[in-house]
């Protein structure tokens, strides 16, 4: 008979801070349990899957309050060592419900109440019969031609993230076109040679790989900074390729979905292994497929977004951020980790080579990297044939605009055009305009549940909230005054498309937005298109402005730079400037030289002569000393508390007592400075207010010291009807 004082420590998925004893299952002996396995508990009257985080000898549970196990899953380990140590740090660190925290690690494929079936994985061959089918089945002939440029044949998973379906695989097949061949993942590894290295580096890239290159052997950071366009993606490949070439396998994070295809194609295009991909878009056997490819040694690279960073590896060597300022890789809700700092931790645990990439690189890492904690590598030149664009600013406080284009603008849009190139026109704000106005008395055209404007869509006609999607009809009369002299505001995506339809009737018109993509496959067609070179123009929000290589534009226009410069968050001014240069960084990526106006009502703001410039150093160093003045992140360590309820009064009372009770708790005398109890700058989202209480204090001990306060404070304070949550590190000030 087991002895009652032997338990097993469970996480278990509900929002409660630490972990729960349970005895062993019936037939079953504590033994039996290693950290990382799967169970099934009761949990109250729910039934929950849960995961050993291990065994001990005592516990101050009363023996008659233990629950044995419900079941015991025969199967290997769920989360290997590895990943169970970066979730129980990051746990702590952020401040968050463990089993809350392994819940988001894992696939959903695992968190069911079953055992696990047998995984199989597919690679398609291109046969040689010849292609007989229609002449318009351009699709057919498109998944050919991708599967005949690889000798050796693509994985399924490879084929579906460009946006090819099974459905069209087995068509192909059918007719003798195809042939696929189903490997058991024990089995998969990939014997294949790669291809010869066609990637041609200049003397910039093989130095910072030459340096890089140094560190593979255990844990190191570099941050590679290097211009758009500076071939950044090229020194990852061959940086992978020496990791492949030592037997070990590579994570890379990338901030965007939409970017994994493209990413994907690259990488396969040099290395001819097995290259695996996760993300949200993908079915829960999937990601549980590829998770497990890569949990074996079967997939020696993986690539993907955010959640990413928890896939386990048999012999993990580097993890890349690419683009690692992006604030995607900071999760908003629920567990908020940031991919990016995970990443420099699990190197850490793992004993692995971190790099982290970005032509504008958040000040954190560049501090970090001034603090020499980071290897600062840089590349100053773009590869190949491009050049840096030349950048002006259009000053338009005395013009008038047509749908948000100047005359200068849409003369110089004329003149690229009529030279066979491409345009992007930047505008990150979708819609026709972002605000309906009474001209009669002022009136606004609110959101009933959220304090924000509704935005007026044409196609088809509408009002909407791009916070709470509410949408409505467009009024014909004012909703204050009944006056009929109504008319839009501002510019948004939908609007310059309109105008420059009007203004360039010949020429084809391509919208990015999430209006008018609503799958990757269709992303990917666009980007086909675009690529064959004709003359376009492309009319796009920050979707447009990521990580895309449109060789054939010459000319960006960027409408309204100056909308988020006098936010109140503290990192507006950083935000701003690498939006900016990375949007300009779109221009002039081939062989012709590119250029980027940007329209301004605020020419002589400081910000535009470091953009002008293209000078991200100098903009950052001024910009970290002011952080330094007002002791802000980096040189302080912030974590906000928010609250949410129905009753803007009980939000802020929620906080304020919290901070009563905080500073119960805590030395007078320290060096912690709270902002706060304030509302948030749109106080009011999809009915719910929301408070902040920001925390900030001078070292990593300090932080640690509040933070282990506020699971007792928050638990002690939790009131049904508002909703208390931490972030450490936070992205969002306001």
């Amino acid at each position: 008979m087991n002895n009652p004082t032997q338990v097993i420590c469970i996480a278990v998925p509900v929002p409660i801070y630490g972990y729960f004893d349970y005895l062993p299952a019936e037939n079953t002996l504590i033994e039996d349990y290693f950290s990382g396995m799967r169970v099934l508990v009761q949990f109250g009257h729910r039934e929950l899957v849960g995961i050993v985080i291990g065994r001990q000898a005592e516990t101050t549970t009363p023996t008659n309050k233990l629950k044995p196990i419900t079941h015991l899953f025969d199967e290997p380990t769920a989360i290997p060592e590895s990943i169970l140590n970066l979730l129980q740090w990051a746990a702590t660190y952020y401040c968050h419900p463990l089993g809350d925290c392994v819940q988001t690690a894992l696939p959903s494929a695992l968190r069911q109440k079953k055992p696990l079936t047998e995984i199989k994985v597919i690679k398609w061959n291109r046969t040689e019969k010849k292609f007989t089918g229609k002449q318009n089945a351009t699709k057919q002939q498109a998944i050919l031609k991708t599967i005949a440029e690889q000798e050796s044949g693509i994985w399924q998973d490879s084929l579906k993230a460009i946006g090819y379906t099974t459905t069209q695989l087995k068509t192909l097949e059918k007719a003798g076109y195809l042939t696929s061949t189903t490997f058991d993942p024990l089995t998969a590894t990939a014997k294949l040679q790669p291809e010869p290295n066609s990637i041609k580096l200049n003397e910039a890239q093989k130095e910072v790989i030459q340096k890089a290159s140094v560190h593979l052997n255990g844990f190191h950071v570099s941050l590679l900074q290097g211009i758009t366009g500076s071939g950044k993606t090229e020194v990852y490949i061959e940086i992978v390729r020496h990791i492949l070439g030592q037997g070990k396998q590579a994570l890379i994070l990338i901030p965007e979905i939409n970017l994994t295809p493209q990413t994907l194609k690259r990488f396969q295009t040099q290395l001819a292994i097995p290259i695996g991909f996760i993300h949200s878009g993908m079915s829960s056997r999937e990601k549980f497929t590829t998770w497990s490819l890569a949990r074996q040694g079967s997939a020696k690279v993986i690539i993907g977004t955010r959640s990413s960073i928890f896939t386990p590896f048999k012999n993990l060597g580097i993890i890349i951020v690419d683009e690692e300022h992006d604030a995607s890789y900071k999760q908003i809700d629920g567990f908020k980790y940031s991919a990016r700092d995970l990443a420099v931790k699990r190197g850490q645990l793992e004993n692995c080579k971190v790099i982290l990439g970005s032509a504008t690189p958040s000040l954190e890492s560049v501090y970090n990297a001034q603090q020499e904690k980071y290897e600062w590598l840089r590349l100053n030149e773009r590869a190949g044939a491009g050049q840096t664009p030349d950048i002006s600013l259009i000053d338009i406080r005395s013009r008038p605009l047509q749908n948000g284009c100047s005359k200068p603008l849409l003369d110089q849009i004329k003149s690229e055009i009529e030279q066979n190139n491409q345009v992007i026109i930047f505008q990150n704000r979708r819609g026709f305009s972002p605000t309906l106005l009474c001209e009669a008395c002022g009136w606004i055209a609110h959101c009933k549940h959220c304090d924000a404007r509704l935005t007026i869509h044409n196609h088809p006609p509408h009002l909407l909230c791009h916070h709470c999607n509410y949408k409505q009809v467009i009024p014909r009369e004012c909703g204050s005054c009944n006056s009929q002299h109504i008319s839009p505001l501002g510019t948004g995506t939908e609007r310059i498309e309109y105008g420059l339809k009007e203004y360039f009737p010949n020429t084809k018109v391509i919208r990015f937005d999430r209006d008018t993509i609503k799958k990757q496959s269709h992303m990917e067609q666009l980007i086909k298109d675009i690529n064959h070179g004709e003359p376009c123009l492309l009319i796009g929000t920050q979707m447009l402005a990521k990580g895309h290589d449109f060789h054939n534009v010459t000319l960006v226009a960027i409408i309204d730079a100056d909308t988020s410069f006098f936010s109140a968050d503290f990192r507006a001014i950083e935000r701003s400037a690498q939006l900016l240069l990375q949007v300009a960084g779109r221009s002039g990526r081939g062989k012709k030289k590119g250029r980027v106006l940007i329209q301004t009502k605020l020419p002589e703001h400081p910000l535009f002569e470091s953009i002008v410039k293209s000078d991200y150093t100098t903009l950052s160093e001024i910009e970290l000393i002011d952080r330094k003045t007002c002791e802000l992140p980096p040189f302080s360590k912030m974590l906000s508390i928010r609250a949410e309820s129905k009753s803007q009064a009980d939000a802020l009372q929620a906080l304020h007592t919290l901070n009563s009770e905080l500073f119960q708790r805590i030395p007078t005398n320290l060096n912690i400075e709270i902002s706060g109890p304030i509302e948030a700058n749109m106080a009011r989202k999809s009915g719910i207010y929301r408070s902040y209480l920001h925390i900030f204090t001078a070292n990593l001990a300090l932080r640690a010291a509040i933070l282990k306060q506020l699971p007792a404070l928050l638990t002690a304070n939790h009131k049904r009807n508002t909703k208390l949550t931490i972030d450490v590190d936070p992205t969002d000030y306001v």
